[in-house]
């Protein structure tokens, strides 16, 4: 029980830690598409689609080695790994910046887009600023400092959002200046994530470590290659509608191509507390490893389902609503992207990786990136010379997302041998899905077609009557919700 409720107050430091992520994102985007015309807005998200193709490549995997290997080596050998893997991904930031920077006209021509070079060229320090800094959540989350992550997360997502929003909003800068930005802040949070990093060993005193870089890259190679194929999967659909369809349509796509932010808080935040956990049990099981392992999936999987579901479907439910009051009416064709990726919410209620990595599985874990990039890549291309919709590419993206899922769902029953319908609480899914669409759907066409609402007041009182009808459902239903906060609140009544 003690271990359990540890595990959920630190991974509810690490959520904090993400919704500061979250916010930063949201906020940044909510000033430049207003503040900015669909085209520099479009040129600004595609330097960060740009960034985030490349960074998979070039981290090589290496950040989710620090929650695999620290707690299989004693804490006298911590200092030395930490370096090890930061010096290798030193090494690699500065050749990813080498790289944007020189071939940041190519990129620009490639994706159509002639106002993209110089904000490339501004933006290029960023990988060797920003590489080191990742892994850091591996790090404090196994020497259980997640508050640590916390703290960095809100200092310097709010750091950066000054950096990129003020030349904006004071000094009317463009495109050039908001990247200036965020280089000028990436700095200031590398030197602080170096900091980081070494702060839970800096007690011990340093030996050589038992494993080798040969031993790190036999872990992160399979992962980084899975990654690279991954970021294929995830920039695939990007690609084709920054190419084909335009900036302006990718700025549509941009704002409202999202999976819910908070679904992803929430399954990162598990995974980082679960993978020194899985690795540790795995390096030293016992008979009772797969038991055990079992256990804390099916507790977690339930917890999330209690804390997705329902959000997930109203925000479903109110997507374009959503989309024209962060971003502006303007931006009401958002709302067709962000309710077809909510979908993918609905199965991604876990992080399926981290277990898999820790019992072998490797090479299948690959193999699912690399089948399922290869299905992508062929029928979104099919679709840009046939159906010629962007919403289709997006439908298509979905579709094959739920295929990998299930995929490595059933890697998963295998390992535990179990059916993979025993991994999901059906009864508690339905108890949960069949009454929030109806509480939902009716509101949101009585609120809509037959008042003059403002949004505000639309999804306010649609969020009231909601919560408050959910909650007599789920105590009719004996679906319990207590236990999920309650370490929390004995946390910081402790406290």
């Amino acid at each position: 029980m003690a271990q359990s409720t540890n595990n959920t107050v630190q991974t509810f430091w690490v959520m904090v830690g993400s919704l500061s992520a979250f916010a930063f994102t949201i906020i940044s985007s909510m000033i430049l598409s207003r503040y900015f015309n669909k085209e520099d807005y479009g040129t600004y998200k595609q330097v960060m689609y740009v960034y985030s193709t490349f960074v998979i490549v070039f981290t090589l995997g290496l950040p989710k080695a620090y929650s695999f290997f620290l707690p299989r080596i004693p804490d006298n050998q911590a200092k030395d790994l930490i370096n090890k893997i930061n010096n290798v991904l030193l090494l690699s930031g500065a050749l990813m910046s080498i790289m944007l920077f020189v071939l940041s006209k190519p990129i620009s021509v490639f994706l159509k887009n002639d106002d993209l070079a110089i904000p490339l060229m501004y933006f290029s320090p960023v990988p060797f600023l920003m590489l080191p800094t990742m892994g850091l959540d591996g790090i404090l989350s196994t020497y259980k400092k997640s508050f640590l992550i916390a703290i960095y997360n809100i200092i310097t997502r709010i750091l950066m959002l000054c950096c990129v929003a003020l030349p904006v909003l004071i000094w009317k800068g463009g495109v050039k200046d908001a990247v200036l930005g965020f280089t000028v802040a990436s700095f200031i949070s590398f030197l602080v994530a170096l900091y980081l990093k070494s702060y839970p060993v800096k007690q011990y005193t340093k030996e050589r470590s038992d494993i080798s870089y040969k031993k790190v890259f036999q872990y992160t190679l399979p992962i980084m290659f899975a990654g690279i194929w991954g970021t294929i999967i995830s920039s695939t659909d990007q690609f084709f509608i920054s190419r084909y369809f335009g900036s302006e349509v990718f700025a549509d796509f941009a704002n409202g191509s999202l999976e819910l932010p908070f679904v992803g808080m929430i399954i990162s935040a598990g995974s980082v507390v679960l993978s020194p956990i899985y690795s540790k049990n795995s390096f030293n099981q016992d008979k009772d490893y797969k038991k055990e392992t079992m256990r804390l999936w099916l507790s977690v999987f339930t917890k999330t389902v209690k804390l997705i579901y329902p959000v997930v479907v109203f925000f479903f439910c109110f997507a374009d609503t959503i989309m024209m009051l962060l971003y502006g009416e303007k931006y009401h064709t958002s709302g067709i992207f962000f309710q077809i990726k909510l979908v993918v919410n609905f199965f991604t209620l876990i992080s399926y990786g981290p277990l898999i990595l820790s019992i072998g599985g490797e090479k299948y874990y690959y193999r699912v990136h690399l089948y399922g990039a290869l299905i992508l890549i062929a029928l979104e291309a099919i679709s840009v010379y046939t159906i010629k919709s962007a919403v289709a590419i997006t439908v298509i993206s979905v579709i094959c997302q739920i295929g990998r899922i299930m995929a490595l769902l059933f890697f998963v029953a295998r390992y535990f041998k179990v059916d993979v319908m025993n991994l999901f609480p059906i009864k508690l899914i339905l108890n949960l899905l069949i009454p929030s669409f109806l509480i939902l759907l009716p509101l949101r066409y009585i609120l809509t077609n037959y008042t003059s609402l403002d949004k505000v007041f639309i999804l306010g009182i649609s969020a009231v009557v909601y919560i408050v009808l959910m909650f007599l459902w789920t105590q009719y239903k004996k679906i319990d919700y207590y236990s999920i906060f309650k370490p929390l609140l004995h946390k910081f009544v402790e406290k």
